[in-house]
């Protein structure tokens, strides 16, 4: 575990994630079931480049050190360099977008490997203490569930639940609330 800080009655750990690529789970993230070379080489060299850029954090509170929540994060500059993929090659694009979100999953999954099994991260509301913590991250919280960067997910730390205590439970298609077959929903973002 990394440094801590605290405000108030929420500590804020930096945590180390490494994730290895999973083509497998890249490609059912991406919706194919084959990749060119020549995209695969490209997506090498963006895994090994925005690696180094997520970001991770645990918050707890003292008197419950035991459970809290996990963030892990791209800032805006892996949200721009998919943005000009995009620009340059739709199909590429798609490809950098779903990488990205690739990374954020296996990092959560790799720190909370419960979400695996559910292939879904519940999402908690965090509450305005930990929210203080999300503006010192330089992140704002919404109200439709999702924080102002593309590529996030909030979660609890360790594993806490799924459905029952998702914040998104309404709106998702996988909730127990509302039956659906697959969760195609990443912080509240529709995935292809």
């Amino acid at each position: 575990m990394g440094k801590a800080s605290k405000e108030s009655n929420v500590v804020m750990e930096k945590m180390a994630v490494d994730p290895e690529f999973d083509l497998m789970y890249f490609m059912s993230v991406n919706n194919s079931n084959q990749i060119e070379q020549g995209l695969l080489e490209q997506l090498e060299t963006y895994w090994k480049a925005w690696k180094p850029l997520l970001h991770a954090y645990r918050f707890f509170r003292p008197e419950e050190e035991d459970k809290g929540y996990v963030l892990v994060f791209f800032n805006g500059d892996v949200e721009d360099a998919v943005e000009e993929v995009w620009q340059n090659s739709p199909s590429s694009g798609m490809a950098a977008h779903n990488l990205a979100i690739s990374l954020v999953m296996l990092a959560v999954q790799g720190l909370v490997p419960q979400v695996m099994a559910g292939a879904c991260a519940p999402l908690p509301k965090p509450d305005k203490d930990i929210r203080k913590k999300f503006k010192k991250l330089g992140l704002e919280w919404r109200d439709a569930g999702t924080v102002n960067r593309n590529y996030a997910v909030f979660t609890p730390f360790p594993y806490a639940g799924g459905c029952e205590i998702c914040y998104l439970k309404d709106d998702c298609p996988k909730s127990a609330y509302r039956p659906q077959p697959d969760c195609n929903t990443f912080c509240g973002v529709k995935l292809p």
